[in-house]
This record gives C-alpha cells, sequence and structure tokens, in this order.
C-alpha cells in the first residue's frame, strides 16, 4: 500500500471536516431546519475548521499565536502584486479583508449561532457583517444572520493557501 501524497492527506482532510461538520449539525438538532439552514450551518463549520487548523498550525511555532493577531494583523492592508492568488477570476478584496472575513464567519457560528448581532466584539462583529462583501455566495440577511448556503468553498480554501504561502 502507497503512501499518500499531500495533496491527498490535505483533500482526505478536507474531507472528513464537511463530514464531521455535517454530524456536528445533526448533533446540535439542526437537521430539522429548512435545507438552505442545514447547509449554511455546514458550510459555517467548515470555515470554522478551516481557520481553526490555521490557528493551530500557527501555534506550533508560536503557542501565544491566534488567528487575529498571526494573520489578519500579520497581513498588510493591500496585496503584494508578486503574489500568487491561487483564486480565478483574481478577487477585488485584499487578502486581508477575506481573511477578515473568515475570521468574521468563525465567530459568528461558533459564538452567535450565526447572528452577527450577538458578536459583542465590535471589530469581530464588523468582519461577519463585511463577510458577504469578500467571500462569493455570502449573504447578510436583514436580520443579522449570515446565510452561507451559496458560499463559493473555494474562495475560503484557497484563501488559506495563500495565506500559507504568504506567511510561512
Amino acid at each position: 500500500m502507497s503512501e499518500m501524497t499531500d495533496f491527498e492527506m490535505r483533500a482526505n482532510n478536507i474531507a472528513v471536516a464537511i463530514s464531521d461538520a455535517r454530524s456536528r449539525v445533526e448533533a446540535f438538532g439542526y437537521l430539522h431546519e429548512s435545507p438552505d439552514e442545514v447547509v449554511s450551518r455546514i458550510v459555517g463549520m467548515f470555515i470554522c475548521w478551516l481557520t481553526a487548523c490555521e490557528e493551530a498550525r500557527l501555534q506550533n511555532m508560536n503557542a501565544d499565536a491566534t488567528f487575529r493577531t498571526a494573520v489578519i494583523d500579520a497581513l498588510p492592508a493591500v496585496d503584494d502584486p508578486n503574489w500568487d492568488t491561487y483564486i480565478m477570476p483574481k478577487p477585488s478584496s485584499s487578502l486581508k479583508q477575506r481573511a477578515e472575513a473568515l475570521w468574521g464567519i468563525r465567530i459568528a457560528f461558533t459564538h452567535a449561532d450565526g447572528d452577527t448581532n450577538l458578536i459583542s466584539n465590535p471589530t469581530n462583529k464588523a468582519f461577519a457583517q463585511n463577510a458577504h462583501l469578500h467571500i462569493p455566495g455570502v449573504i447578510l440577511e436583514k436580520s443579522g444572520r449570515l446565510n452561507l448556503s451559496g458560499c463559493n468553498t473555494h474562495t475560503p480554501i484557497k484563501c488559506i493557501v495563500q495565506i500559507r504561502a504568504v506567511l510561512p
């Protein structure tokens, strides 16, 4: 039996994360929601997993690192034109803005059940409420709830890939 390549291992990890997200949705009793809401929660949990994995990777190098300090605060406001974006067509938002959006989504779904109005930290609240401007398919409903059922998960995955290339 051959060993898995790095790509196969990462693809497998993503598949496991999506499967685990579905199990968590079921365990928390959300499967009786509308299909749109269930998909939104699964995508939300998947984005939580992506950001948590990146944070854990950075904490291996610095125990005090957080996604906010080691990623968002470390990124420049304007992308370096020499960076590979890994996303086509090239996004109009900077990598920093996309990272802020991912963090806002994570906070919304881990601390506020997707409702941005329940986020008490004003910076995190702004990140969550602006996520729809930086991640395709994210909707900020009039109620303040994030709906991720149409989220293009390619963008969050490629943002993490780009973060890893820029902030090794």
